[in-house]
């Protein structure tokens, strides 16, 4: 799952967590999860440095957890 986490001083994080045991697994850019809605959208999203995001569907690696906990 990705975890969201605004402070009150405003800083953001998002996070990788396991959607079982809720254990950290990775730290995350919006670059890793921005996607484009349909193919058929006008909007043009570009990630941080300005390339175009044509995916459609999250990483597998951000849908699978892979921690020790929920692999024995």
């Amino acid at each position: 799952m990705i975890k969201l986490q605004i402070t009150a001083n405003g800083n953001q994080t998002l996070t990788k967590v396991c959607n079982d045991c809720g254990c950290h697994i990775d730290n995350l850019t919006t670059d890793d999860i921005l996607v484009k809605k349909t193919e058929l959208s006008e909007l043009t999203i570009k990630d941080s440095q300005g390339n175009e995001v044509t995916r459609t569907e999250l990483p597998d690696e951000l849908c699978n957890c892979k921690c020790e906990m929920c692999n024995d």
